[in-house]
């Protein structure tokens, strides 16, 4: 039965695309922080029919089923973990990276391997702007997966990703494979022709329905000027937010996604606060978001501390992207992967072996950010970049002014340069707090990256550590989407330190103080699913056969009803 279906899978996709070889697995098997788990094969399906016909073999012969991007998430939700009781086949939908701009660019169909990259390139001749950038956290992130775990990223006027419109394959009760087309597009009758259909971009605007179902948060802007509500702006749990595809986390095939695009930002100016007094920023936020209709583009946190590990160990992703663009970035980290792989087979080297070397290459290129931030950094330990449009530029100056003194605090309209170089800096910072815990003498190698969402009321945002936890935690490294009071916080362990009883100090303390996490980038195999996202996930996937294990649930396979 097993060489049956393999022999059937390369048929349907090429033998070339079909991964059966550890070495070849690997890269797809584990997660940017997480080691390779258990994977019977990859296929690599050329399009939306090939997948179909793969997902339909794979569940006729039994086989678990994990749905994959570009495979940036940070808790592990889209790689194997550890051992399962059958087969499990990763299907990576890299190849599949088609976005059709619909209704003149205010729209787009997106294919489950496109990138957030490449959708900013096909609505910029538009005049348009995607749901998000380049991400946060992740550098090369796909647009289905920020929709099936409800991302949410640093543009603050677009809320997480969202959609009612998509188009996606479930198993039943029964355990039959089903195709739902609810992307409001009239594309045929049965799974094959809608499939082939869409492939082909067999259809014309006359197909695509207007829907009073939502394409994008479009409530989030009233939800994030709350400020006074007793609760998160947004979290990945919240019931609001879940919704077929959306929130998913892996539990449905998705073939496609229909989503709003924005008006294009004219004009960006940027500023840049620093203060000794975190509730000069607690100030600024809630003056900008009480005063000012309009809301700025992004305002992303970042800790003096933070600033300093990504300055120091993500230099080599910071030059990789501000020269060559996002766009280098998968096929650096594919190849970061196998070289730790290889690394972690051989009996030569140690598991800091390749970021050392990394490090140490880096470490005579030159000085990348500008020297007024580096003395700025040195003098104040809250930093804030702020990017507005032109068009309210004069009323944040206003305010800024009034908090800003230049004596006790600081701000800093930046040059566009300047303005480049901070974003990436907070860019790189996922990568930059795991190669510091990698590499720190006195760390635990194994990095505590955790995501919360606080209350919109919580004044005490700067408090980033349980005091129960004090003693434990060698570095706490944070940044946030700050209007959002969504926070990562990574705790670089102290070496000998049981990082299971600190994680659970400090989830305890989250509920204590009222905070939902994690906050965007979802369960993974971090965190234990509540009973929402349990109950949402049975719902999708009554059978437990795509992405078993999420959210701490169970790995095993549901008995069908007949």
């Amino acid at each position: 039965m097993k060489s049956y279906l393999q022999n059937k899978v390369k048929e349907t996709v090429g033998e070339k695309n079909f991964l059966i070889n550890e070495k070849e697995k690997t890269p797809y098997a584990s997660g940017w922080r997480t080691e390779p788990g258990d994977c019977e094969f990859v296929v690599l399906p050329n399009s939306l029919l090939e997948m179909w016909k793969v997902l339909k073999l794979c569940i006729e012969n039994d086989k678990y089923i994990l749905m994959q991007a570009a495979n940036t998430s940070l808790t592990g939700g889209s790689t194997p973990n550890g051992k399962y009781n059958k087969g499990l086949v990763i299907i990576n939908t890299t190849k599949l990276q088609t976005i059709i701009p619909i209704k003149n660019g205010s729209q787009v169909l997106a294919f489950p391997g496109s990138t957030l990259y490449d959708l900013e390139k096909k609505v910029k001749p538009f005049n348009r702007a995607p749901h998000s950038e380049i991400g946060s956290s992740c550098i090369g992130a796909s647009v289905v997966g920020g929709v099936c775990n409800n991302s949410g990223g640093a543009l603050i006027k677009r809320g997480p990703a969202y959609t009612e419109l998509s188009l996606f394959a479930s198993v039943n009760k029964s355990g039959k494979l089903e195709l739902h087309n609810k992307l409001g597009v009239e594309l045929g009758n049965n799974p094959e022709e809608i499939l082939r259909n869409l492939d082909n971009q067999n259809f014309d605007e006359k197909q695509i329905k207007n829907s009073n179902s939502k394409a994008s948060s479009t409530d989030y802007s009233n939800i994030i000027k709350d400020i006074d509500a007793n609760s998160p702006a947004r979290y990945n749990a919240d019931n609001k937010r879940l919704y077929d595809a959306s929130g998913c986390a892996g539990k449905l095939a998705v073939f496609a996604v229909r989503l709003d695009t924005f008006e294009k930002e004219n004009n960006e100016r940027t500023f840049y606060y620093s203060t000794n007094n975190p509730h000069d920023l607690t100030r600024l936020r809630k003056k900008i978001l009480t005063e000012i209709s309009e809301l700025p583009i992004y305002a992303e946190y970042m800790h003096s501390e933070a600033y300093e590990v990504s300055k120091k160990y993500g230099k080599d992703a910071f030059y990789l992207i501000y020269y060559l663009g996002t766009s280098s970035m998968p096929f650096f980290y594919k190849t970061k992967s196998k070289l730790e792989n290889f690394f972690r087979k051989s009996n030569f080297f140690s598991h800091r072996t390749l970021d050392l070397i990394l490090n140490i290459i880096v470490s005579f290129l030159p000085n990348q950010m500008p020297k007024l931030y580096n003395k700025l950094n040195k003098k104040y330990p809250h930093h804030l970049i702020l990017k507005c449009d032109q068009g309210i530029y004069n009323q944040v100056l206003k305010i800024s002014k009034a908090i800003f003194d230049k004596d006790n605090n600081n701000f800093v309209v930046t040059t566009s340069k300047e303005s480049k170089k901070l974003t990436l800096n907070r860019f790189v910072f996922a990568g930059a707090s795991a190669r510091c815990a990698n590499l720190e003498d006195e760390a635990n190698s194994e990095l505590l990256p955790l995501d919360v969402a606080l209350k919109r009321n919580d004044d005490n945002w700067y408090k980033d550590v349980a005091d129960n936890a004090k003693d434990d935690i060698f570095k706490t490294l944070t940044v946030a989407h700050f209007f959002c009071l969504v926070f990562h916080r990574e705790y670089v362990v102290k070496k000998g330190k049981n990082i299971t009883k600190v994680k659970n100090k400090l989830l305890k303390w989250f509920d204590q103080i009222e905070a939902k996490y994690p906050a965007e980038h979802n369960v993974g195999h971090m965190y234990e699913a509540d009973d929402n996202l349990k109950k949402f996930y049975q719902k999708l996937d009554p059978n437990n056969i795509f992405n078993p294990g999420i959210g701490k649930t169970s790995k095993t396979l549901v008995k069908k009803k007949n």
